[in-house]
């Protein structure tokens, strides 16, 4: 970590006055179009962007911070939420590998930015679990970026890797053709 602390002088003066309200505001990158919540209340405006309160329903694991060079995971849940909520969870397909974005705040008495919001946290969504019943809830799963460097690179020599790669590129067309093909080479 940098020796940089990470409230503007503004908001680290507040951070000490007798009312100054931490926050937390998320944006999920889902591809239907983004979902923006934050730990309070009603709806809050920062950056051109809406972020409906999510109250007491929401909760956040620990954001852990680490020096080592390792990927980091983080769960959001909503729990219990209404049936739209899930219906709209379940619909979700393509939230894998999206982005994800934290950002801390603090809020003067009257539920103003005090400075503006500093980056906490940015990932990519994972899993996420969906329990339907008499208590609906919704768990997504994040994970930070560096799960790329946890991933496997699984590539193949074949056409059908390098056209979903690249498509229109015929470079390895004839491979399987050269797999049993016998190649005589002239004698000197």
């Amino acid at each position: 970590m940098s020796g940089t602390p990470r409230l503007s002088n503004q908001a680290a003066a507040a951070a000490t006055a007798p009312i100054a309200t931490p926050v937390v505001l998320i944006e999920l990158d889902f591809a239907t179009g983004p979902f923006r919540v934050w730990t309070g209340l009603g709806p809050l405006d920062w950056a051109g962007k809406v972020f409906e309160g999510a109250g007491s329903i929401g909760a956040i694991s620990d954001v852990e911070e680490t020096v080592e060079l390792r990927a980091v995971r983080l769960t959001l849940a909503l729990s219990p939420v209404p049936q739209e909520v899930v219906d709209i969870a379940l619909a979700e397909r393509s939230y894998r590998l999206r982005p994800v974005t934290l950002w801390g705040a603090l809020l003067d008495a009257q539920g103003a930015f005090v400075a503006d919001p500093f980056p906490l946290w940015a990932g990519l969504m994972d899993t996420m679990e969906v329990t339907d019943g008499a208590e609906p809830s919704v768990a997504l799963a994040c994970e930070s970026r560096l799960v790329d460097l946890e991933r496997a690179e699984v590539r193949r020599y074949t056409d059908a890797d390098q056209q979903a790669e690249f498509p229109g590129d015929r470079f390895f067309e004839f491979v399987p053709a050269l797999q049993e093909a016998e190649i005589r080479l002239p004698n000197q």
